[in-house]
């Protein structure tokens, strides 16, 4: 009796799985849960499938990691010359008495930050800044990026191409007093920051950082100081296409004193006849204006990442040897800085 009840009940369950299964339509979307799934929509025919757009200008960029350590360069970033390269012998002083390393181009372009920095027509801080006591002066924003500009401005209307082959051939992306070969120098002092992570970067050789044109105004390279001491520079190929050199620690953490920093970017020979770019980090850690100290040397030979066939380039790892409009002095999430003596000046290397 208890067999047949078993075999009995067994069958009923069989019969109800398969009248189950039976009476679902295919394509059934209700799950185990009983919950519905609606399927993605597909495209509609010959419309193509959404691209995310490329980050606009003023997003900070991806944080590193709270746990990556400090690596040296090597092999196959950018050449990294050794360590003990000597800084150039000191060449004067600016407007404001700070030493300069590289001596300025006779008759080329040189910016210092006004008196009167607010009515500077070469300068566009895109934010509010104050008059400290001391005379230095008050960014409150935690997306920063500060325009400096050459005598002759900026105007997208008057740059004709950004193909890469062209810019590199030549020399400036708007005119021939765009910076290309230059010493960027500014002192900061950060009193709130809300990640020890991210950076001070100076930058130049392009113009605008927008997905205007696909991004390809935006090239640059950067000279980034962290808050927490680290340094590295960066290669942006266009607006956002970035490739990253690997950090070195270069001071103790920025918090609550002035230090200075210089960007320096300047043409040398390449290989086979081209042209490759020296790129160099200063620090004046004590911002006694004279003791500079170099903590980052590394030339672009045309082997370090890079993609400019998006911008009609005929070699992607191309070093972007060509002058921009623009030069920026940028920092995010730090919500208290002071500023001062900053500047930009065509070298003579």
């Amino acid at each position: 009796m208890r067999n047949r009840f078993v075999f009995t009940s067994s069958a009923l369950l069989l019969a109800l799985h398969a009248f189950g299964c039976g009476a679902s339509p295919e394509g059934d979307t209700t799950n185990p849960s009983g919950e519905v799934s609606t399927p993605a929509p597909s495209p509609a025919p010959g419309v193509p499938t959404p691209v995310a757009e490329p980050e606009p200008e003023g997003t900070p960029e991806p944080v590193p990691s709270q746990t990556e350590a400090p690596q040296e360069p090597s092999a196959p970033a950018p050449t990294a010359p050794p360590e003990d390269t000597p800084a150039p012998a000191p060449s004067g002083v600016d407007g404001f008495g700070v030493t300069m390393l590289y001596p300025t181009k006779p008759g080329g372009e040189a910016w210092e930050l006004a008196e009167n920095a607010a009515a500077d027509k070469r300068f566009d801080p895109q934010g509010t800044i104050t008059r400290n006591a001391d005379g230095s002066w008050k960014m409150k924003s935690t997306k920063v990026r500060m325009s400096a500009f050459p005598a002759s401005g900026y105007d997208a209307k008057q740059i004709p191409t950004y193909d890469r082959d062209v810019l590199a051939s030549r020399g400036y992306m708007q005119a021939p007093n765009d910076w290309k070969n230059i010493e960027m120098t500014g002192f900061v002092k950060v009193n709130a920051v809300n990640n020890n992570q991210d950076n001070f970067a100076w930058y130049a050789r392009g113009g605008k950082h927008n997905d205007n044109h696909s991004g390809c105004e935006g090239s640059s390279y950067k000279g980034g100081l962290h808050y927490d001491g680290r340094v590295r520079w960066e290669k942006e190929t266009w607006h956002v296409s970035y490739d990253q050199a690997p950090y070195k620690p270069a001071a103790s953490a920025l918090k609550g004193r002035w230090v200075g920093f210089k960007a320096v970017m300047h043409n040398v020979p390449g290989a086979n006849g081209g042209e490759a770019v020296k790129l160099e980090l200063y620090l004046n850690d004590n911002a006694d204006k004279v003791t500079w100290k170099k903590v980052y040397d590394l030339t672009d030979d045309g082997k370090w990442g890079g993609d400019a066939q998006h911008c009609g380039g005929s070699v992607g790892a191309m070093p972007i040897t060509w002058g921009g409009p623009i030069a920026t002095f940028r920092w995010d999430n730090a919500s208290d800085v002071d500023f001062k003596w900053l500047s930009v000046r065509e070298i003579q290397p």
